[in-house]
């Protein structure tokens, strides 16, 4: 039992570090931002140039600009908080499984 919980998160684990990250821009298009193994920042930063406001001060008015990579960091390091502690838990789980199932045969064949 302990084996297929623990096969079922290291499974669970793997399959979120390797999905594809994404968030929305301003106007509700998706912006990919690599996976939880490998970031990609370089649609971001597209969007970024995309979104420039221009840089003359206007009184009284504050424009609200979207850093796409800061967010597009957020999210990975979002999904790399769940992921790898999942990934952890599942080899750790999986890994005892095998021992104590050795250990009980080799204790069996003994007696």
């Amino acid at each position: 039992m302990i084996l297929l919980i623990g096969a079922v998160l290291l499974l669970a684990g793997v399959i979120g570090l390797l999905v594809p990250v994404s968030i929305s821009d301003s106007d509700g298009h998706s912006i990919g931002c690599g996976n939880a193994v490998a970031a990609d920042s370089s649609g971001a930063q597209a969007a970024n140039d995309k979104h420039i406001v221009a840089d003359i001060p206007v009184v009284n008015q504050i424009v609200p600009h979207t850093s796409y990579v800061s967010e597009c960091q957020s999210s990975i390091s979002s999904r790399r908080t769940w992921t790898i502690p999942l990934v952890v838990v599942g080899l750790v789980s999986v890994a005892a499984s095998f021992l104590v199932r050795g250990r009980g045969t080799v204790g069996a064949g003994i007696l």
